[in-house]
């Protein structure tokens, strides 16, 4: 099978065609071809070969004279093509602004450096845009034919248009829907998942065990986790993710809040997909990419009403209750009377309906037809976060009576003080004085609905129950300006790029993680926001509420000393200790207890990270070379019209005269050199200017067969030179590719070996635990034999060599 380059000019279906790029596999060669001629120029297509017929152009091999303009054109196309995998390739032709930051990610991926990434930039500073950049580089290199971008559910679409709209990355949205008709027009037995080469889909429809089954059976190039600080706990979607990163070459992270002063979480985090091996953690600020945007925190205390106060002594005292009966040493008491602190702070409405469902199933049972709970969202579609939390047998009482009495008494409390709640009347005083949008953000959804019902503007409404449609119409009216306020749940919130139509948010309650704030600011301040951020806090000065703002000041200062988090209540915090951070918060809100120095200590072990700090000048260097080629691309744009890079040198001679004084009689020869690996494709492209001095009066009239006399003369003495000065960039990027193919296999040999069938319980009576065995063991061995063909492939590319140089243009005076 003959093997196509990029550049060669070829012909296939009755029309002639130009290699944009070229990918060998064992048996095959997937090429992408340009159109070239005057029918559709710049129409790409795929094509397979040698399952489609492709013949090379033949060449013409002479040197010829051309006109100024077609030099020019050939000259331009020459250095728009000049490329090395030392460099970025897919970042020139991506619709981004080069900013530095931005390109660092990419460059650690294709030197070799690691093969996992946390980016963990403060929000929005284009963290989507970084990964995209790595997966586009990926596979500009042929080593990134299958991605699964895995992320909330209301990010998809997102996700879909970003990879499209700038880096012309087909990707589809996979959900239940797509798997089923995916699945209904393949033959029975074919795993569906093996039929998207680039998947986006939601981590809470990946989790599922028979979804996850499927998934992990394929194999995957590359897995991008977006917000990903959901996975940093113990949890089903840890465990999902961590089993998909771990058979993956390379995985990358992506969230603007990975600490969030608990170490023990971040380590967790860190840890996904690890063998051992590195993690490299880009985290930059505001400050260090030198942002324009300024932010302006304001915290507004609300006192509260006397209903309001009563409804909080009577939550203190039930409080006390539970802990004399289940004593202060138990966790999850803690925990659980963290949550009705939670929504009592939230809004008396929220706390009235918890205590109101369990003061229902206090009642005697009913020997009466009920309605089974639907699971309306089975397929992972909607996001369950900001749903009503359930009551907690953690405190429940021996004492059915008094827990009825107390509960009673709670719920009458809280209904008194819904009526007229402070915090929603300070909200609805500030919306009145601020004459532009705002994005209002709580917990719960259902005190999203309380909001709505007393809000006077028209209000969009943003939560994580709502269908992919419906958060899209919300947005669109909130973007629109039809709606000049946006009320919207951390489970929704995630993700938004807002800055366009807002500046300002208000936090109704202070989340307990203090990072929830900061992702909530970061929905408006984010690269391309122009004016002035201002973030309020209302917080209920009398009751535990503002005790909690000493522990948020406390996990802000470690996650700032562990990786400079950023600080969303706008000040400079109090020393740090290492603490449970939620079992410490729900002390300190419901009785005003610190914590002791060895409560909910954390393990000391820190994950195997590395510092990216040396990527900063390799990042500037990189945008502006960039800039300079993406110049000679637009000029050389008409590639219609530019002369197949598969033909024979053309000379041309200088007529302006600032040229020809340069030149001061000698010949400029321009040659092309570079390195290609071993399946005979180009990993660089170099280009060498040759000036040559004659010793005689050259004839008057210069011609083709002249030329190529002359050049035939000292073409040993020319090759000399050339490959001299094409030697240290060839070492280089022998050396890089080497390091970054390396920096694969021995990723893939890792994976190899963490394949290793676990052993099982066979049963007694039945053969169902040995069917499972075999179905798994069957599963490893063909990801393993998959692996091995890929290290084969790998171990075959490593065989880097020298291209012969080839003159392409000469200058004559």
């Amino acid at each position: 099978m003959q093997i196509l380059r990029s550049g060669m000019s070829v012909e296939a279906r009755r029309r002639r065609w130009r290699v944009v790029d070229a990918r060998a596999y064992d048996e095959c060669q997937l090429i992408t071809l340009s159109a070239l001629g005057t029918k559709d120029p710049g129409d790409e297509t795929q094509l397979l070969v040698p399952f489609d017929a492709v013949e090379p152009v033949q060449p013409h091999g002479g040197l010829r004279f051309v006109q100024r303009r077609s030099w020019r054109r050939a000259c331009l196309d020459l250095l728009s093509y000049r490329f090395s995998e030392t460099h970025l390739r897919a970042a020139g032709r991506a619709r981004i602004d080069l900013l530095p930051h931005q390109l660092e990610p990419a460059i650690a991926l294709i030197r070799g450096h690691a093969c996992r990434l946390l980016l963990a930039d403060d929000v929005g500073l284009g963290k989507t845009i970084q990964a995209g950049l790595a997966v586009a580089e990926l596979r500009a290199r042929g080593t990134a034919d299958r991605v699964l971008v895995v992320t909330p559910a209301g990010l998809r679409d997102q996700w879909a248009g970003e990879l499209s709209g700038r880096f012309d990355i087909a990707a589809d949205v996979v959900d239940f829907q797509a798997v089923a008709r995916r699945a209904a027009g393949l033959p029975y037995g074919v795993n569906p998942w093996t039929t998207w080469p680039i998947a986006i889909a939601s981590i809470d429809y990946i989790k599922r065990a028979e979804v996850l089954a499927a998934v992990a059976a394929c194999s995957w190039d590359v897995i991008v986790v977006d917000e990903a600080h959901g996975l940093a706990g113990a949890s089903d979607r840890h465990e999902a993710i961590a089993a998909l990163a771990a058979r993956a070459p390379y995985v990358v992270l992506l969230t603007a809040t990975p600490h969030n002063g608990d170490r023990r979480a971040f380590a967790s985090l860190c840890g996904l997909g690890a063998h051992g091996d590195k993690l490299l953690v880009f985290r930059r600020t505001r400050e260090t990419i030198q942002s324009v945007t300024r932010r302006r925190v304001h915290r507004l205390l609300v006192r509260s009403s006397d209903p309001e106060r009563k409804m909080h002594a009577l939550l203190a005292d039930f409080s006390r209750a539970v802990r004399a009966e289940r004593g202060d040493a138990h966790r999850d008491v803690w925990l659980a009377l963290a949550v009705l602190h939670k929504r009592a702070y939230s809004s008396a409405r929220a706390l009235a309906e918890t205590v109101a469902r369990r003061l229902a199933a206090l009642e005697p049972e009913r020997h009466t037809a009920a309605q089974l709970e639907l699971p309306l969202d089975d397929h992972g579609e909607a996001d369950a976060d900001d749903e009503a939390p359930r009551w907690s047998a953690a405190i429940n009482f021996h004492d059915r009576a008094l827990e009825r009495r107390l509960l009673t008494d709670l719920a009458s409390a809280a209904r008194a003080a819904a009526v007229r709640e402070t915090k929603v009347s300070a909200l609805c005083r500030l919306l009145d004085r601020i004459a532009e949008p705002v994005i209002v953000f709580t917990e719960y959804r259902d005190t999203l609905a309380h909001l709505a019902r007393h809000v006077e503007r028209s209000a969009a409404i943003l939560h994580g129950g709502l269908a992919r449609h419906e958060r899209a119409a919300a947005l669109r009216a909130f973007a629109a300006g039809a709606r000049t306020i946006l009320l919207a749940t951390d489970a929704a919130g995630e993700g938004l790029n807002l800055q366009a139509s807002c500046r300002i948010v208000v936090n109704l309650e202070l989340p307990w993680n203090p990072m929830r704030l900061e992702q909530r600011i970061g929905r408006v301040d984010r690269i391309g926001q122009r004016r002035t951020v201002h973030a309020f806090h209302l917080i209920a000065a009398d009751t535990g509420e503002h005790r909690l703002l000493a522990s948020l000041r406390r996990r802000i200062a470690l996650a700032r000393t562990e990786i400079d988090a950023p600080n969303p209540l706008g000040n400079s915090g109090a020393d740090s200790y290492e603490v449970d951070g939620d079992q410490h918060a729900a002390k300190l809100a419901i009785a005003g207890l610190a914590a002791s120095s060895a409560e909910g200590a954390t393990a000391r072990g820190e994950p195997h990270t590395a510092s990216t700090d040396a990527y900063r000048d390799d990042g500037i260097l990189a945008a502006q070379r960039l800039t300079t080629e993406r110049a000679c691309v637009v000029r050389a744009a008409d590639r219609t019209r530019v002369r197949p890079r598969d033909q024979g040198p053309v000379a041309t001679r200088a007529r302006n005269a600032r040229t020809r004084r340069r030149l001061n009689g000698r010949i400029l020869a321009i040659w092309e050199t570079g390195v290609e690996d071993g399946w005979g494709l180009r990993v660089s492209s170099q280009v060498i200017a040759l000036a040559m001095v004659l010793a005689r009066q050259p004839p008057r009239q210069m011609d083709a067969r002249w030329l190529a006399a002359l050049f035939a003369a000292v073409e040993r003495d020319s090759l000399q030179l050339i490959d001299a000065a094409a030697e240290r960039d060839s070492t280089e990027v022998i050396t890089s590719v080497s390091t970054f193919i390396a920096a694969r296999m021995t990723r893939e040999a890792l994976i190899g070996a963490a394949l290793i069938p676990a052993g099982f319980q066979p049963g007694l009576f039945d053969r169902r635990a040995h069917h499972a065995q075999a179905a798994i063991r069957a599963g490893q061995e063909e990801m393993a034999a998959a692996g091995s063909r890929r290290l084969a492939g790998l171990e075959r590319r490593s065989a880097l060599s020298l291209v012969p140089p080839r003159l392409r243009l000469v200058l004559v005076p």
